[in-house]
């Protein structure tokens, strides 16, 4: 490194555009995730005999970008089929012809640990893209 400190100092303006880089990444990593919970938790929603057979199709989510941060929010989208509002389902304490689904919270909990490998990789993706040039 030169006494002078410019190699430092690129690097320093090179890292400046990891945010913008690692923005898009993280998206992509969250809505990749929000797929994989969506498909897994219709799957585990299934109920049969009622209205509530219209439940898992229900299920969809929205990326939202409330002041500059990334959100996504997943569940069944009232309005959307008339089951939507099985929603109940996941914690009925055994009533209303069934035991309670979890469909939701297992799916959030299988898919955690890809959540976070996700977003390393795409913080490190969006490093190495700035430094590599």
């Amino acid at each position: 490194m030169a006494d002078d400190f410019s190699e430092l100092y690129e690097l320093v303006a090179d890292l400046s555009n990891v945010p913008a880089a690692a923005n898009r990444n993280v998206k992509k990593a969250i809505q990749f995730t929000s797929v994989e919970i969506k498909k897994d938790w219709r799957q585990g929603a299934a109920v049969s005999g009622s209205y509530a057979e219209t439940y898992p199709a229900s299920i969809d989510f929205d990326l939202k970008f409330p002041g500059g941060a990334i959100e996504s929010e997943i569940g069944p989208s009232l309005g959307k089929t008339p089951g939507a509002s099985a929603g109940f389902l996941e914690e009925a304490p055994g009533g209303v012809d069934g035991p309670a689904t979890h469909a939701g919270r297992d799916a959030l909990e299988a898919n955690e640990d890809d959540f976070y490998r996700g977003l390393e990789i795409a913080i490190f993706d969006a490093l190495a893209e700035e430094v590599e040039g």
